[in-house]
């Protein structure tokens, strides 16, 4: 089998380093992943986790200031608040089917990145995406959970905090495993599909297309996950913008992270020939970071501006959704 993506260069091993590379990311990974998954399931007080089975107490969002609410008939709204959250208190199911089913086929990405591109950016992948996701989905979450006053959208309506994950067996921060891992064999596989359709075409080009695939495969997965049957996560209301029942910051949200996280990613063998591998390691994961702050800051900018120009078309609220769509 070739290469399947010969334009990334080949980053050849280096088992001193390597080795004491995974110890230390793995291990870190480890112990945030059990830290976080003790935290949610058994002191969600600290986080103020949602309870999954007494949808009347949620707050920041209440029930029903969440974009569920509106899609549900009033029959479905009931249903939900007597049986709470769909398998929501099934934590084997959780544990057993979501995570490992999760974590398989996160594996068999992994392995496929470490025999082609070696075990150094088979983990830089696998990590930096997981910390990726992992941390901006937490950022939000948490923002809007711990922020003491109602906020308003551009145009003037009032907003409960902003979404969160209901189901998950092991968590890192209050982002669950499944999603960060899905996020990562699902980027791994459209940046892979991207190379070998258009080997030829320059980075750019190709995390572009990356990004479009990731972005598509969202279009259709999210509107099943946030649907009453399943409820995998929970929007408040305020988006001036819904695509497909949701805020349409979470599909350009798909885009600009791989689209960005690719970018970075093939430019890994450049960083570790001007800086050597553990230089490049810090300079790759220091990128990361900073691109979280700069992701956060732009939505804040671009909901300002989308508010300003819905406003000036003389569209006094943000667009809802008929019950029962």
């Amino acid at each position: 089998m070739t290469d399947p993506s010969p334009t990334v260069a080949f980053a050849p091993p280096d088992p001193s380093f390597d080795k004491k590379f995974g110890v230390i990311t793995f291990g870190l990974l480890l112990l945030a992943i059990l830290g976080s998954t003790y935290l949610h399931h058994f002191q969600p007080q600290v986080l103020k986790v949602p309870d999954n089975k007494d949808l009347a107490s949620w707050t920041r969002p209440a029930f029903e200031h969440t974009v569920i609410y509106d899609r549900l008939t009033d029959d479905e709204r009931e249903r939900l608040l007597e049986e709470g959250v769909p398998q929501g208190d099934q934590l084997l199911y959780q544990f057993f089917v979501m995570d490992l089913f999760t974590i398989l086929l996160g594996w068999i990405c992994f392995r496929h990145a470490r025999k082609y591109f070696g075990f150094w950016m088979a983990s830089c992948f696998l990590i930096g995406s997981f910390v990726f996701t992992g941390l901006e989905e937490s950022m939000w979450i948490l923002l809007g959970r711990f922020n003491p006053q109602t906020t308003s959208s551009p145009l003037g309506e009032p907003v409960y905090g902003t979404y969160w994950f209901t189901k998950g067996g092991l968590w890192f921060l209050e982002t669950p495993i499944t999603a960060c891992i899905g996020w990562f064999f699902l980027a791994y596989s459209c940046v892979l599909v991207a190379g070998k359709v258009f080997p030829k075409m320059a980075l750019l080009g190709r995390a572009t297309v990356g990004g479009l695939i990731a972005m598509g495969i969202d279009l259709w997965m999210d509107p099943i996950a946030t649907s009453a049957q399943v409820m995998n996560w929970v929007w408040s209301k305020g988006d001036v913008l819904l695509v497909l029942g949701i805020p349409h910051t979470n599909f350009i949200g798909w885009f600009l992270l791989i689209f960005l996280f690719a970018i970075f990613w093939e430019n890994l063998p450049r960083f570790e020939e001007r800086w050597g591998r553990a230089k490049a390691t810090l300079i790759f994961y220091a990128i990361i970071f900073g691109t979280e702050i700069a992701i956060l800051v732009f939505f804040m900018i671009w909901i300002a501006i989308l508010g300003n120009l819905f406003a000036s078309m003389g569209i006094e609220h943000a667009v809802t959704i008929p019950k029962g769509w």
